[in-house]
């Protein structure tokens, strides 16, 4: 399968689309507030429940209690949905690698940023736990999510070779961070299944072989 043939798997199916069937009708006034997470968390809930292809956009937009062209406003489609808390994890982990002083060692860097990047709340933890359990399960979404993970590498290449003093298209730095960045998702993927401690414990576990002797 070519690249473009999974992000074509990826794509929401026809009746997902802001202009289909009516949205639940609201009153004119001032506009609802939306706490996208909020929306986020109880549609990964319904998923678990009802199934994640039987679950329309317009499911959603009755259970948070709000307009379709709300929710299309926050969540295209049900990929982004399921994909929409990396990037604050992304940023989080930007912020720490970008801010980094001399003083750290490199990989003292790189795991204070998984650290802080997946410090959590209660409820952003279930969200992320069933968003990965969700993503093993239905390959399509990881190939939505190329954007994202692509946004991470980057993160990841541009550190490395500031640290290294290397070439970011260097091999070594190239395959560095994508040994590490696989290993953060895969452990991910991992935790959302089969731990109940914390998802930056499993990751700086998994990071951990790879870390050494950099």
């Amino acid at each position: 399968m070519t690249w473009s043939d999974s992000l074509a798997a990826a794509s929401p199916s026809g009746g997902d689309s802001p202009d289909a069937a009516p949205a639940p009708t609201r009153r004119r006034g001032r506009p609802a507030d939306v706490d996208p997470e909020r929306v986020a968390l109880l549609a990964l809930r319904h998923f678990d429940e009802h199934g994640y292809e039987q679950t329309t956009m317009d499911d959603i937009a009755r259970l948070a209690g709000i307009g379709r062209r709300t929710l299309f406003r926050y969540f295209p489609s049900k990929p982004a949905l399921v994909w929409g808390g990396i990037e604050p994890v992304v940023g989080r982990m930007h912020a720490v690698l970008d801010a980094a002083g001399d003083d750290e060692t490199t990989r003292d860097v790189l795991e204070r940023a998984v650290s802080e990047s997946l410090a959590m709340t209660p409820e952003a933890e279930e969200a992320t736990r069933r968003r990965m359990t969700l993503m093993g399960t239905h390959p399509a979404l990881i190939a939505f999510g190329l954007t994202a993970i692509a946004a991470n590498r980057h993160v990841l290449v541009e550190f490395l070779a500031r640290r290294l003093e290397a070439d970011p298209s260097s091999l070594r730095v190239q395959v560095l961070a994508d040994a590490l960045g696989s290993a953060d998702f895969s452990a991910l993927l991992w935790w959302a299944r089969h731990s109940d401690g914390s998802p930056a414990e499993v990751v700086l576990a998994a990071m951990d072989e790879l870390l050494r002797g950099i």
